[in-house]
């Protein structure tokens, strides 16, 4: 729990700060590009004094909903599972699975503190399938963090379906522990328990 913590908010460091320099070739349909409009709204609301909190979270995670692919990374999280999982397992798990990311990353969100990203580069390794690899520097402390976008075209738009932060992957993270929790309490209680958690933010 607490490594996918510390993930999630040099994730949102990385969101909030890019200076861009891209490797391929400047198009709307580009990964690179598709994060860098990305982070520019996201900076745009954040700015935006016309809004409150609720109405900054509602448009943030409505950005954060159409940029991720929530049902190909739930897939991928829950492995040889998601084939044992009923449908309606995997629609109530995909929803639960994308409640609990936005809401983590929108409680991780005011512990930016001016991070930025010195460059983006973008490869490519089969079609349909790119990486935004980046470098977070944190002037301070002098620190350099390297984050990297897994990105998957679908039709014609790139989603993001898993991030690496210094070589660990979140939809790995969530795997390890999911999948522990599924064999010890089965598929229904593994809801259960992201169902709790979604609950007890909720009444926060």
């Amino acid at each position: 729990m607490k490594l996918r913590s510390v993930m999630l908010i040099t994730l949102l460091i990385s969101l909030f700060s890019f200076s861009t320099h891209a490797n391929t070739k400047a198009n709307e349909e580009s990964p690179g590009k598709i994060v860098k409009d990305t982070v520019e709204q996201v900076l745009l609301i954040l700015k935006d004094d016309s809004l409150n909190e609720a109405e900054r979270k509602e448009r943030i995670s409505g950005l954060i909903k159409e940029r991720i692919n929530f049902k190909d990374m739930s897939r991928r999280v829950l492995a040889t599972n998601w084939k044992l999982a009923t449908e309606e397992q995997q629609k109530e798990f995909t929803f639960l699975f994308q409640e609990i990311l936005v809401n983590t990353y929108w409680t991780r969100m005011n512990q930016y503190t001016g991070e930025r990203v010195e460059y983006i580069t973008v490869t490519s390794n089969r079609e349909g399938y790119a990486t935004v690899d980046t470098i977070i520097i944190k002037d301070k402390s002098n620190i350099e963090i390297p984050i990297s976008y897994r990105m998957k075209r679908f039709v014609d738009v790139w989603f993001a379906y898993d991030f690496v932060v210094e070589s660990l992957s979140l939809v790995q993270s969530y795997r390890n522990e999911y999948g522990a929790t599924v064999k010890n309490y089965g598929v229904d209680g593994l809801l259960k328990l992201m169902q709790q958690e979604v609950d007890i933010y909720n009444a926060e």
